[in-house]
C-alpha cells in the first residue's frame, strides 16, 4: 500500500468515526447501526450490543442515558490508526457532554474509544467498538 492509498484509508476511517458521532448525537440510531458490519458489537458505558441485532435494546438505553443527561455531544481527538488490508485497528480519545439550562454544559465521560475494523464492498465498519472510560 502506498502512502497516498493509507492516507486515503485513514481518512476513511476517520470519516467514519464523524458519521457514528453525528448518528447517535442526533437520536440517529439506524445511522449509527450503519457504522457497524452485520456481525458488528457496541461495549460502551450503558453495556454491551451486537449493533444490528439488539438495536431496539441499544435504543432503549441510550433513551434512557439521554433522559438524564440530555443534548449529549461526542468529541474525538488524536485518532490512531492502523490499517492491514482489509481490516484495521483504531484508537482515539473521547470526551463526551450533556448540555442543560439547568447546569450547563458538563463532561459526562473522558475516556478511548478501541476500535477493531472491516472493510467491505468498499467501505469501513466497526466489527467492534469499545469504550475505556477513564477512573473505570
Amino acid at each position: 500500500m502506498t502512502l497516498e492509498e493509507l492516507a486515503r484509508e485513514k481518512e476513511a476511517i476517520a470519516e467514519l468515526i464523524a458519521r457514528y458521532n453525528y448518528a447517535i448525537d442526533h437520536n440517529d440510531f439506524q445511522g449509527w447501526a450503519t457504522c457497524f458490519a452485520p456481525e458488528g458489537i457496541f461495549d460502551g458505558m450503558i453495556g454491551r450490543f451486537a449493533a444490528h441485532r439488539e438495536l431496539d435494546r441499544f435504543t432503549a438505553e441510550v433513551k434512557k442515558l439521554t433522559a438524564a443527561t440530555p443534548h449529549l455531544r461526542h468529541y474525538v481527538t488524536n485518532i490512531q490508526t492502523e490499517v492491514n488490508g482489509s481490516e484495521a485497528r483504531s484508537r482515539c480519545f473521547l470526551l463526551m457532554t450533556s448540555t442543560s439550562k439547568e447546569s450547563g454544559t458538563k463532561v459526562v465521560i473522558a475516556g478511548e474509544y478501541e476500535d477493531t475494523l472491516v472493510k467491505r464492498d468498499g467501505k469501513w465498519l466497526f466489527t467492534e467498538r469499545k469504550v475505556l472510560m477513564d477512573g473505570a
